[in-house]
């Protein structure tokens, strides 16, 4: 295509303007309305003399009654005197940007729309289009509730740190944060400074090794190292340190950012009922190395209570230790839906193994995610190997079968353990729904004003349903 010049644009301009002057004014409306959701012709009595606007709902806001009236009575109070600027085009800069202005409408917000208006001195019409903005503040509010809720969340996560951290300083046990992999002094508390310190303020940074006598390091590095891959805690008594006082330590490994690090519990030796409460006793329980596992997997026993678990369980849930999982029901992260591990459990009791379990699994910063669930159970010693996988934020819509099908209520039966039960019920919910908007479709030859009537529902409801379920281009069968 050849560029256009100057005068040929020039040209074309004069042509545009002489078919504008030539058309009547539901012809100009129906043109520009084809780029357009709103067009309106405005008399230079600020009177409408013709309207035109490409969604149907948008009539009910008063277009459908709008000529021959002033467009200032079709607007808001506050948007009155946009109107009026916006017709004398006196400011400029405003005139250029275009004017937000509400319609108002009975039971349900107002209309807010963009108009930008064009006049000329030999054209009998002020042109004014406007660009409806519901879709944009819709997703602005959501942004807004969005951004609501993530400053929540800060608040509770600073909170929750004021309060650990608080804990932690006034704590009368010394603390230490270990790295795991340098094994220095990522945090330590006042009792640990005053009990392992030795003139500094602070411990951060120091390799742990070296607040310990010579001849206990090689003890205390072989005891770092087991206990970052144990599942209980190490305790070694009676080591000296740099000072020579004589203390035990209670050794317990945490998930931090996907690094296995270290917590430390310190208190002098002679402190028999202090050493009786840290010491734990090691389960019993033969538990399956699930290290190999590519998946979050863990082993309880027949009564849900966790064994063991590996490293990508920890980070499924955001559990700190498997110290801190082991012991506990596997009901615990599935607060939500307790129904599901109840039933998972009763069937693992007449089946060996399930596959496909779908349900929510609720983590230990009370996040949602959908698992799917396969478990194993080990008919000699009746422990339950566990794999779960975490599902997509988007899952697709459990297949529901549609009333009046065959077999209908053995397909609601084979989702049954599958799908939660709140599931089958919203998605059954859902179904029924469409068949009532189509029955009323149907009664009122595609009617929709009638429909809605018919259903208890406004327009804007009717049309939001009709997407929400594919109906919008829904004609009764003949």
């Amino acid at each position: 295509m050849k560029p256009v010049n100057g005068k040929n644009a020039a040209q074309g301009l004069e042509v545009a303007v002489s078919l504008l002057k030539a058309m009547d004014a539901k012809s100009i409306g129906s043109i520009i309305g084809l780029g357009a959701d709103i067009v309106l012709l405005v008399d230079h009595d600020g009177h409408v003399v013709s309207t035109h606007w490409s969604d149907p709902d948008i009539g009910s806001y008063g277009f459908d009654k709008a000529a021959g009236k002033r467009l200032q009575d079709l607007v808001t109070m506050e948007s009155v005197i946009k109107v009026d600027a916006m017709l004398t085009g006196e400011d400029k800069v405003r005139h250029a940007r275009g004017y937000q202005i509400n319609h108002p409408s009975h039971g349900r917000p107002d209309l807010p729309v963009l108009y930008s208006a064009f006049s000329s001195a030999d054209f009998p019409y002020t042109l004014v289009i406007g660009r409806d903005l519901r879709q944009q503040m819709q997703d602005q509010q959501r942004l807004v509730e969005t951004q609501l809720e993530l400053e929540a969340d800060y608040r509770e996560l600073q909170e929750a740190e004021a309060r650990y951290r608080t804990a932690f300083r006034i704590s009368t046990i010394a603390h230490l944060m270990i790295d795991g992999e340098r094994k220095t002094v990522l945090d330590a508390n006042a009792a640990a400074v005053s009990l392992l310190g030795t003139g500094a303020a602070s411990l951060a940074g120091k390799p742990m090794r070296d607040l310990f006598r010579k001849q206990d390091r090689d003890l205390l590095s072989d005891a770092m190292g087991e206990a970052r891959h144990s599942p209980n805690p190490v305790q070694l008594d009676t080591l000296k340190t740099a000072k020579g006082e004589a203390i035990s330590l209670n050794l317990r490994s945490y998930r931090e950012n996907g690094v296995t690090n270290l917590i430390v519990s310190a208190w002098p030796s002679a402190d028999t009922q202090e050493t009786k409460r840290q010491h734990v006793d090691r389960p019993s329980e033969h538990v399956v190395d699930l290290a190999d596992i590519p998946e979050a997997s863990v082993q309880t026993n027949a009564q849900g209570q966790v064994l063991s678990a590996n490293t990508l369980f920890l980070d499924l849930v955001h559990a700190p230790s498997v110290a801190q999982v082991v012991g506990r029901n596997l009901a615990t992260w599935f607060s939500r839906s307790p129904l599901d591990v109840h039933l998972l459990y009763s069937r693992l009791a007449e089946e060996q193994i399930i596959r496909g379990f779908s349900s929510i699994l609720t983590d230990n910063l009370a996040g949602d995610r959908s698992v799917q669930i396969s478990a194993r159970r080990n008919p000699e010693s009746g422990q339950i190997q566990i794999v779960l996988i975490a599902q997509p934020a988007v899952s697709e819509r459990p297949a529901i079968p549609a009333p009046g099908v065959t077999d209908q209520a053995e397909g609601f039966a084979n989702l049954v353990g599958k799908v939660p039960l709140k599931e089958l019920i919203r998605e059954s919910l859902d179904v029924i729904e469409k068949i009532c908007i189509e029955a009323a479709l149907d009664q009122t030859n595609n009617n929709r004003a009638s429909a809605a009537e018919i259903l208890g529902l406004s327009r804007q409801s009717l049309y939001i349903k009709l997407r929400r379920h594919g109906l919008e281009d829904y004609r009764p069968a003949n």
